[in-house]
């Protein structure tokens, strides 16, 4: 009798055994992770941090798809527009992001990023908060008002690096090089983006960070106006400093219809002593073999208010409202906030982190520490103007504008006059 009851006890117990599990499959939620990080390291990265979350989440498993550049835009639009988009998706963050927040199609975040927050380097919130709700958390940061510099050139023509301090140094060091036979500074604009990051970056040393946020912004959020005009002497300056630059003669030949990658060849080849792009022209640099290269902050002018402030880009992790289980997808945005995490995207993807941990004992290379000590000592932090201005404006009024500019089909003051008549334009046509 005790034989048969051990029996029927240990069958009992196996059926529990068999329904707990069943159970616990059953609970178990699978997420659709999309984003356009289709090539290493990104690519490497984004998956062993995958993998650990699903290790450490038995009752969550992410799924990656990831997508080429343009092909994922067109998949990620194509889904939202269905009512099918991926339980977590990556956008780049800014007006990319917020255009799905516009249409309610994102989760809104608000309570959720507040503790993380305690930990995000100051300023960044400009990049993922759309009409005062927070909508996903940030996934890498890059600097984009950087000057790369030869510095065997300089020592050859007596020029200090510390002089680069201001604009007004950087073009006397441009007139040093000019009168010596060297053309200073090596510059594409075909693709027009850099010109518009030439006048991004000048714009940005002359304003302060809340005039560079809100003159940009009051054309996607219909919270944020601006006291600033695009007409006014602030904006037009910028304007006028740019062109006083081709004017002078300080742009390499043929910088109309040479691309960036003809102007970073020019430089890195020491044909030219100076050229402007963001932290990824480390990664250039490497890849082209250039030993002669220094950096330093995009020169601001002299009167800046904030002098040490830093352009910066970055990718948000978003849930989209269909998201089939919201809480789920909330653990892994929050896993990638992580310090083991960041380590590991900032260690093997050659990037910064919008997160404020102790790298100190990371492993980094010498000009990524260079540019992490940058953004440490930043007064503040401020999107790309093309991140926070709708492209209806940014596109004809700064992209298409700086060539116009350049060439002298529009003066500094007309450029501003049209981008501000767009402004107005757009705000009034969506009775803001």
């Amino acid at each position: 009798m005790n034989h048969i009851r051990r029996l029927q006890a240990v069958a009992l117990a196996s059926i529990a055994l068999a329904f707990w599990q069943g159970g616990a499959s059953a609970q178990q939620v699978t997420l659709d992770l999309w984003s356009e990080l289709s090539a290493p390291p990104e690519s490497t990265v984004l998956n062993k941090v995958v993998d650990m979350f699903n290790a450490a989440n038995p009752d969550i498993v992410v799924k990656h798809t990831s997508f080429e550049n343009t092909a994922y835009e067109t998949a990620l639009r194509t889904a939202f527009a269905g009512g099918t988009p991926p339980d977590i998706a990556e956008v780049n963050a800014g007006s990319n992001a917020f255009q799905y927040a516009q249409s309610g199609q994102l989760t809104d975040l608000t309570e959720f990023v507040k503790p993380i927050e305690e930990k995000l380097r100051p300023g960044l919130e400009t990049m993922y908060q759309y009409d005062g709700k927070s909508y996903g958390v940030l996934w890498g940061l890059k600097l984009g008002n950087i000057l790369y510099y030869n510095p065997e050139m300089l020592n050859a023509q007596g020029v200090d690096p510390a002089s680069l301090a201001t604009w007004e140094g950087f073009m006397a060091a441009s007139k040093m090089f000019l009168d010596a036979g060297v053309t200073p500074i090596a510059f594409g604009d075909r693709d027009q983006w850099t010109g518009n990051h030439y006048f991004n970056h000048i714009l940005h040393g002359i304003l302060s960070k809340e005039e560079y946020d809100r003159i940009g912004l009051q054309t996607l959020d219909p919270s944020v106006t601006s006291a600033i005009k695009w007409s006014d002497p602030k904006p037009v300056r910028a304007w006028e400093l740019f062109k006083a630059v081709a004017d002078a003669g300080y742009f390499t030949a043929g910088y109309l219809s040479d691309d960036n990658d003809t102007a970073a060849g020019l430089f890195f080849s020491g044909k030219a002593p100076f050229y402007s792009t963001g932290s990824w022209g480390v990664g250039m640099a490497k890849n082209a073999g250039a030993e002669n290269v220094a950096l330093t902050l995009f020169p601001p002018v002299a009167d800046s208010p904030e002098p040490t402030a830093v352009v910066t880009n970055s990718l948000l992790f978003t849930i989209p409202s269909p998201s089939k289980d919201v809480e789920a997808a909330k653990r892994f945005l929050e896993f990638l906030t992580s310090e083991q995490v960041q380590k590991l995207y900032v260690e093997e993807n050659f990037d910064l982190s919008p997160y404020a941990y102790d790298t100190s004992a990371w492993t980094m290379d010498p000009s990524l520490r260079q540019l992490a000590g940058l953004l440490e000592n930043a007064q503040n932090a401020s999107p790309f103007l093309d991140m926070i201005e709708d492209v209806k404006c940014m596109q004809e009024n700064v992209n298409e504008a700086n060539v116009a500019v350049l060439t002298g089909d529009l003066s500094p003051q007309e450029a501003g006059d049209i981008h501000q008549e767009c402004v107005e334009g757009l705000r009034a046509s969506r009775n803001w």
